[in-house]
C-alpha cells in the first residue's frame, strides 16, 4: 500500500487562512467555512453567531482587549464556556478555542479563553 502525504497544497483554505471579524458592530457573523483563525479587537459589545459549522471543526478567535469593560464577544447560546474569561485590558490577547461537538438540530459548541503567561 502506497502511502499517501497531505500537503499544504491540497489543504481547503478554511483550514489555512486568517480573517479579521469587525469589532464595531454587532452581530458579527463567523463562517466557520472562510478561515482557521480569525481575529477582533471588540470597539463595542459583539454577539457572535455561527454559520457553516460541521462537527469536529476547530477555530481560533484571537480577540485583543481594547482597554473598555463592557467591549466583550458574547458567544451562542449553544456555546459552552470550559474555563477562562475574556481579559479587556488593553492590548491583551485573548486566545478563544471553539469546537463544535454537535451539528444536528441543535448545535453545540465548547470554548475555553486563555491569555498569556505573566
Amino acid at each position: 500500500m502506497a502511502l499517501t502525504k497531505i500537503t499544504s497544497g491540497v489543504i481547503a483554505s478554511e483550514f489555512q487562512t486568517s480573517a479579521n471579524i469587525s469589532g464595531s458592530s454587532s452581530p458579527q457573523t463567523v463562517d466557520w467555512n472562510s478561515s482557521q483563525i480569525f481575529r477582533i479587537t471588540p470597539n463595542a459589545p459583539i454577539t457572535l453567531n455561527f454559520t457553516d459549522y460541521k462537527i469536529g471543526m476547530v477555530k481560533i478567535i484571537v480577540a485583543t482587549g481594547d482597554g473598555v469593560a463592557a467591549n466583550v464577544l458574547t458567544f451562542p447560546s449553544e456555546a459552552i464556556l470550559l474555563g477562562g474569561e475574556f481579559d479587556t485590558t488593553l492590548g491583551t490577547k485573548n486566545f478563544i478555542q471553539i469546537v463544535c461537538t454537535d451539528d444536528n438540530g441543535t448545535p453545540e459548541f465548547f470554548y475555553t479563553i486563555s491569555q498569556q503567561a505573566t
